[in-house]
């Protein structure tokens, strides 16, 4: 069977289903468009002094879908750490620094450079670092999300 003859019946499928019409309906449907020159960064308290953080889609703090870009300042550590939730990870600039463990070991540290996806699964304790150079990348997650540090010392909130 030809490509030509699949798109047909698939496009037959689709309008049978009314999909079709939904979409040629719903004059609600945007984009939500987000440029650089969008982004109104603020400061991150649960992360290393200095990091930065937009919400580019969706509350964190909720359930549903969500992206945020981070911004991480050079030479910073992050302690041993999980999250409620699954996540992706893409590096957008700069060489990000992580591994899975309940112990930091420096050894265990694998790079991530510009344009690295990743998968980041739940309640995975995990640490991270950045070096000679500033870090962002987005994370896209079902929330509500946080970040739970293993020894609550750790916790840059609970620091002065």
């Amino acid at each position: 069977m030809s490509f030509f003859k699949v798109g047909i019946g698939l496009l037959a499928v689709f309008a049978a289903s009314g999909f079709c019409a939904a979409l040629a309906e719903d004059n609600s449907l945007e984009y939500n468009r987000v440029t650089a020159t969008d982004l109104k960064w603020s400061p991150l308290p649960s992360m290393p002094k200095g990091t930065q953080s937009v919400v580019l889609h969706g509350n964190p703090g909720k359930p549903g879908l969500y992206t945020v870009r981070l911004k991480v300042p050079a030479n910073s550590k992050m302690p041993v750490h999980s999250h409620p939730d699954e996540r992706v990870r893409v590096i957008i600039s700069g060489t990000y620094y992580s591994a899975l463990g309940d112990k930091v070991d420096a050894s265990k540290l694998l790079s991530f450079p510009p344009g690295t996806f990743s998968h980041v699964p739940p309640k995975v304790w995990q640490f991270a670092e950045t070096r000679d150079e500033e870090v962002i990348f987005e994370i896209t997650g079902i929330g509500p999300t946080g970040i739970d540090y293993l020894n609550a010392e750790d916790d840059p909130r609970k620091q002065k």
